[in-house]
Formats: structure tokens, sequence, C-alpha cells
């Protein structure tokens, strides 16, 4: 074997001779490869003696989980054993130890050549990139020198292009002239013989009309239009489109009467010879007029008024019974339309098959054109209550009119475009259902007139005109009582009925209905409750002063009066309760409406597009665009649990009024006593009385109270007993209290003190015996109130120290109020109307 030493100068002889020697490169590059070969060859040789099972390759070292201590060991063994057998099977110590050295030394002696073939390979690859190199710049320079030629090349040939084009294009231009010029020679050509054609035509009109032969009518005029197409604005032609159009009426009313007959004995072949006439003359219009008026509206007016003749004629005079015969009209003359309608549909498809997709929605839009008034003065007449089955007939015809519409739209051979179908099919629904939508409209005036029909027949209470006993009155109070519950129902009907009637559509004008049924029922409420305050005499506690010989009312009236009470508590209870269960139906209602509202692509392409409630919703958009916003507000705040703002404003503030008018009679009810008393004690000639002269002296006694104030104060210490007895039986036969008595006492008491203030102040003058007098009854009141009450006011206590000081003392008693933390206008005004004067 070559060492390795040999080899490494071997390689630097030739790597120096291809460095001095370019031109025999390749020489050297062959005697290289030369020598690598027998190298190897020898190498091989050599290591394969003896060994041959045991070589070694550089796959063994590429394994990621190379073991180089496993890797000897599998050689070595390996090694032994061939050596082993080779000496007939010994493997005694000495045998086995010389084997294992000669072993490791030929397994290093391989990898040491292994990796000294792989050093010479890469070395000699990397010899042949490098004599390469040349090679590939030379071809580059090549490929550069000859991509610069063929730039030239283009270049010279782009310029002869143009040099060409500018020669062409003079020869072209002038080519283009004379076709210009033989286009309008052409034209000129075809004008003179069409002038020359038109004018024999229209000399010879008359007798072609004359003739009577339609189809040559038709064909006369036909040309004359082509004739003046061409012609222009000729002077010789200037009538002549007016001739035209003259001639085309004219044969119009030749035709129709042909064309009425043919649709009327179902002439198929006569229909459309006199379609294609139409046509021809461009009177597609009095082909769809014609058509309507012949086969659908007269033949369905006269089933409307046949119908509703016989309806008439077995109609009793009962209102109840007239709503219901209008209602079965429309029923029954729908479900007719919507069988007639594929039977037409059926006869013009086999007529016109090109113009029925047109034809029909034309007619029937017609049709209920020439209806709408007729069925919206019936349906005008009817109660909100019947609307809801008119309506269901109405969605069930649309729907049928509507899928028939679509399917003779499909399957037709039609001419006509897309949308001018499309364009037809929704007039002629929304004709068909235009009669109801105008009705809807008017849910909200239909519907109050409803509620307040409803309303009137519940709150219905004669007998608060003529109360005579405290049970009358609790008995009336328990009868509006009872109304209020079946008022909440009726209202929330109103509701159920909007959702079947108008499917929401109308909810901002039943909403606005309940709410002025809320006023309505309040005002019946305010009736009642002065038919009550007139039966018991009350006294109103605002009055300035007291009308002659008014009595107030006993206190037998005491007891019924607080059973109104119970209603003062119902009220805001029903309304918050009406207003949750509103909610829920308002939040229903945009669930089933959001996909018309929004009226998003997938909507207007589907058949809930044509269903009443699209149509209704596309009809009025403005209308439809105030509902989403309400709507959507009264999601938002049931989504943020939010009570803040109403659903019925307006209505929740007339029943909070009800309340306040409920509390406002009992309060009356129970400070009338105290009112006939007090008012206009002020007038009283007590304040400017006078001790009496005499010659003797007479003993001197301390004032009393009045007789009025006494009666008030008396009246006012029986108010806990009248009101303790006021108890109500539960369900279970056990009475409880019907209203908090200690409350009412004490507002009663404060108010008594405050109307007696207000008298006290209205007093002008005070002598020394009316201050003493006015000091002993403001003494007794401020006692009473305080019995009854947590305290009497600080200004009646005020008033009683001061008139109750002596004017003598009066300016020192002035002068300390300051520390005793009495009003000083109490005390000045005291002054000034017991004339005593102050420093």
């Amino acid at each position: 074997p070559v060492r390795p030493a040999q080899r490494s100068t071997h390689a630097r002889t030739d790597h120096t001779q291809t460095r001095e020697d370019a031109g025999d490169a390749d020489d050297a590059d062959a005697d290289a490869r030369e020598r690598g070969r027998e190298r190897a060859m020898d190498r091989r040789a050599s290591a394969s003696v003896g060994w041959s099972s045991s070589g070694v390759s550089a796959r063994d070292f590429t394994a990621d989980d190379f073991d180089v201590k496993r890797w000897i060991n599998e050689r070595t063994r390996g090694m032994v054993r061939d050596d082993a057998g080779a000496r007939g099977g010994d493997l005694g110590v000495g045998a086995s130890g010389w084997g294992v050295e000669r072993a490791l030394a030929d397994v290093e002696l391989k990898v040491q050549l292994l990796g000294e073939d792989l050093s010479m390979s890469l070395e000699e690859r990397s010899r042949e990139g490098v004599q390469r190199v040349p090679k590939a710049l030379e071809e580059i320079s090549s490929v550069e020198r000859a991509v610069d030629r063929l730039y030239e090349e283009v270049r010279g040939i782009v310029v002869r292009l143009d040099d060409v084009e500018a020669e062409s294009r003079t020869s072209v231009e002038a080519l283009r002239q004379l076709d210009a010029a033989k286009t309008r020679m052409e034209s000129a050509k075809e004008t003179l013989q069409e002038a020359n054609g038109l004018a024999d035509l229209m000399a010879g009109i008359d007798s072609v009309f004359a003739s009577g032969n339609i189809r040559s009518m038709s064909e006369a005029l036909s040309r004359m239009k082509r004739g003046l197409a061409v012609v222009g604005e000729v002077p010789e032609f200037a009538d002549g489109q007016d001739k035209v159009d003259a001639f085309e009426h004219k044969l119009e009313g030749i035709v129709r009467p042909a064309l009425v007959t043919a649709l009327e004995s179902q002439n198929s072949t006569a229909a459309r010879e006199l379609r294609d006439v139409l046509r021809a003359t461009g009177r597609d219009g009095a082909l769809e007029s014609t058509y309507a008026e012949t086969r659908v509206t007269t033949r369905m007016l006269k089933e409307w008024k046949t119908r509703e003749r016989d309806i008439a004629a077995s109609a009793s005079d009962n209102g109840a019974s007239k709503h219901q015969n209008n209602v079965r009209l429309i029923e029954e003359f729908l479900k007719y339309c919507s069988d007639a309608i594929r039977s037409e549909i059926t006869w013009c498809l086999a007529t016109f098959p090109e113009d029925a997709a047109v034809l029909i929605p034309v007619s029937w839009c017609s049709l209920h054109a020439t209806l709408e008034s007729a069925m919206t003065d019936k349906l005008s007449t009817l109660p909100s209550t019947l609307l809801a089955p008119v309506r269901r007939a109405f969605e069930t015809y649309v729907d049928e009119v509507g899928s028939a519409l679509t399917k003779l739209a499909n399957d037709s051979p039609s001419k006509a475009k897309a949308d001018v179908v499309k364009g037809a099919i929704y007039d002629a629904l929304m004709a068909t259902v235009e009669p109801f939508i105008a009705v809807e409209q008017r849910y909200g005036e239909f519907e109050l007139n409803t509620l307040r029909t409803e309303l009137d027949a519940v709150v219905n209470i004669p007998e608060a005109r003529s109360i005579a006993t405290s049970d009358d009155l609790g008995s009336v109070a328990h009868n509006v009582l009872a109304t209020l519950p079946k008022a909440i129902d009726i209202m929330s009907a109103a509701v159920n009925r909007c959702m079947e009637v108008t499917s929401g559509v109308e909810t901002m004008s039943c909403i606005h209905a309940i709410e002025s049924a809320m006023e309505h029922y309040v005002d019946l409420i305010a009736l009642v409750l002065r038919d009550l305050r007139e039966a018991a005499g009350l006294i109103d506690s605002n009055a300035a002063s007291l009308k002659p010989n008014v009595t107030a009312a006993g206190e037998e009236f005491i007891r019924g009066s607080m059973s109104l009470l119970e209603l003062l508590e119902a009220v805001p209870l029903a309304v918050l309760d009406f207003e949750s269960k509103l909610r829920g139906k308002v939040l229903e209602i945009r669930k089933a409406l959001r996909p018309a509202l929004d009226g998003g692509a997938e909507f207007r392409e589907s058949s809930k597009a044509r269903s009443l409630i699209g149509l209704s919703v596309t009809a009025h958009a403005s209308r439809s665009r105030k509902l989403c916003v309400f709507l959507d507000k009264v999601a938002d705040a049931a989504a943020k649990h939010s009570l803040d703002s109403s659903i019925v404003p307006v209505g929740a503030e007339h029943m909070n009024a009800l309340a306040r008018s409920v509390e406002k009679f009992v309060y009356d009810a129970l400070l009338g006593r105290v009112s006939l008393e007090l008012k206009g004690i002020a007038k009283s000639e007590m304040w400017t009385a006078k001790p009496v002269e005499s010659a003797y002296k007479l003993p001197t006694f301390s004032a009393y109270p009045q007789e009025r104030v006494t009666n008030a104060g008396e009246y006012l210490l029986s108010l806990p007993q009248h009101l303790d007895n006021a108890h109500e039986e539960t369900a279970d036969g056990e009475s409880k209290p019907a209203v908090a008595s200690e409350a009412w006492i004490a507002r009663i008491a404060e108010a008594s003190a405050d109307l007696l203030l207000k008298e006290v102040q209205s007093i002008r003058s005070l002598t020394e015996q009316g201050a003493a007098q006015l000091a002993a009854d403001l003494e007794y009141f401020s006692n009473i109130v305080a019995a009854l009450a947590l305290a009497p006011p600080d200004a009646l206590v005020a008033w009683r120290v001061c008139v109750g000081t002596p004017s003598g003392d009066y300016g020192t008693f002035a002068r300390g109020t300051k520390s005793k933390s009495i009003d000083a206008r109490v005390v000045n005004a005291v002054a000034a109307i017991r004339g005593i004067p102050l420093a």
C-alpha cells in the first residue's frame, strides 16, 4: 500500500503541474485519476487479505446513534471469530490475545485508509470544480456576446417596422375615407329608396285601411315606421309620425273588439294573431290592458258584486252579524281568486306562452286596484277583534298568488327581461295586499275604539251616585278595585291582538292606543270619584273657602274611603307587571320581525319577501325604520336589566295621576271635618272682643278653647279608633288592617295643624282678650297634634308662645326670642296684629 505522505506529495505535484501548464489540463487530470484508481486498488487488496468479512464502510459512521465502543467491539468480535475458525477452533488465551491485537490493528488500518480515500475524493472533486470555472466563464461570455448581437438585430427590425408603419398609415387613412364615402353613398341610396316607397305608402294607406284586412294594415304601418326611421327629419314627411300614431290608434280600435271577442270565447289562434298585430305596431300595452280587463277584471268584479248582493240579502240588522258577513265575504272571495289564478295561468300559458309571465301579474294588479276601494270600505267597518281571521285569509292568498306567479316566471319561455317580470310580480302582490295594509295603518285607531268600548263596559258603577253609608262607599271602592285587573287584561289582549292582526308591524300604534286607553280608564275612574265626592259631601282641602251651607262627610264614610287605598297600592304594581309582560311581547315581536326589518339579501331572495309581512314592511319604509329603532331600544334596556325607561310612559303617568286622585279623595275624606270646623275661623269676632265694662269688679277666668277648635280636636282624637276598625278579610277568612293607619293619622294631624296655622296667619287684629283666646286654642290644638304626630309644627308653637305673652312683657320677650329659637317674623307679625310697638 502507498503511504499517506507519498499520496500527499503526488497531489501537490499534480496541482502544481495544473497551474503551470493550463493547456495540458485534460491530460494531467486523466493521469491523476489513473494514479488514484491504482492506489485505491492497492489499498483494497491489502485490506482484504484474510479479513474479507469485516469491511469498513463510511455508512457505518452516518447513523445518529453511532457508538464508538460498540462499533469497535462488533468489528473485533467478528474478526476474532473468523481467525479462530481458520486455526481449527482453537480459542485459547494466547490465540485469543493475538487475534484481538491483530483485529484492532486491522480495524485501525481500515479506518485510516477509509479516511484517506475520503480526503482524496474530496480533493479530486475540488480540483475538477476549479478546472471547470474558466470554461464556464468563457461560455457565459459567449452567451452575453450572442445576446448583444440579438438585441442589435431586434432594434434594427423595430426601426424598419416603424418606417413601414409610417408609410402604410397614409394608405390606410385613404382606404378608410374611401370606405366611409361608400357607406354614406349606400345609406343615401337606401334613404332614397325608402323615401320613394314611403311616399307611395302614405298615399295609399287609406285604401289599405279601407280594405279591412288587419294584417295588411299592420304590415303597412310597420313599413311606414321603418321608412320614417330611415328618412329622418325630411320636410316632406314632417307630419309622418303624427299620421302613423293616428293610424296606429285607429288600428288598435279595430283590433281591440276582435281581441276581446277572441279572449272571451277562448279562441287561442285568433287571440295570438291579433296579439302579433298589436306587437308589430308597438302596442304591447294594449294587449296587457285588454287581456286584464277581459279575462280577469270584468269577470272577477262581477263575481264580487254577486257575492256582495247575496250576503247583503241574507244579512240581519244586527251589527255583529254584518261584520261577520263582511269577513266571510272577503275570505270566500280571496279563496275564489286563488283558484282562479291557477286556471288562468294554464290557459294563458297555452295561448301566450311568451307573454304569460307579464300578462298574469298585470291582470291581477288591475283586478285588485279596481277592488281596492270596495275591500277597504268593508275592512274599515270591522272591529279589531275580527281583523285576525281577515289577516290569515290575506296571508294565505298572498302566499298562493306569489308562489303561482314565481313558478310561472321560472317555467314560461318569456321574452321580457327578468327585471320587468320581477317588477310586475311585485306590483301584483302589492296591489293584492293594499286594502289590508291600508287598514293595518289605521290599526291604532281601530284598537283604541275597541279598548274604549270594553273599558266602558267594565267601569260601569252607577251606584257611586247614591251612596248613603260607609258600607255603600266600601262596596263601590271594591267595585272600582275590581276594574283594575280587568282593565289590565283588556290592554294585554290588545297586544296579543296586534301580533295576530299586524304580526307586530303596528306595535308602536298599538302602544299609543294602550296609552290612550289608560287615559280613558283614568277618566272613567275620575268620574266615579267625582260622583262619590258629591254623594259623600267631601270638602276639597285645596279650596280657599267653603261653599255656603256645606256639610262635611260624617265618620260613617271614613272606613269606606279607606278601602280606596287598596287601589292606591294596586295601581303601581299592576302597571309594573303589565310593562314586564309587554316588554316580553315586544322582544318576541323583534325576534320575528328582525329579518324583514333588516331587509338583507338573503331575506329579499327568499319567499318571505313576498309574504304579507315583507310587503307591509317594504311599503312603508319610514314607519319600519322607526319601529326598528324602538324595538332595538327595548331590547337594549332588557339586556341591561334597566327599568328606568317605561314602554308606556304616557300611560304610566296617567295611572300615577289616578293614584294621586285616589289619595286626594281619601285625604279630603279624612280631613273634611277639620276643614269644616277650622276654615273661616280667622274672620271670627272673637279675636277683636274686648272685656265687658261693668260698675262692679268681676272676677276673671282663664280662656278655654273654642267649640270649633275642640270639635276638630275631638274628631282627630277619634281617627285612630275609626282607622283601627278598618279591616279586610283575607282568603282564609282572617282579617288584617286595610291600611297603615298610623301614617295616615300623623299625616292628617299635620295637615290639620297647617290648616289652623294658615287661618291664624290670616287674622288681622288681636285684642288682649282675643290673644288669650287664641293662645288657649293653639295650646289645645298643639297638644292634640303632639298626641297624634311626632311634634306640632314649629310655626304653630311660635304663634302659641307669642300670643300667650302679656302685652306688657312683649318687648322684653321679643328681645330674648333669639335664644329661644323663635322665628323673628312670627314675633313681628304677632306684635303687629296686637298693636304692640317694638323698639
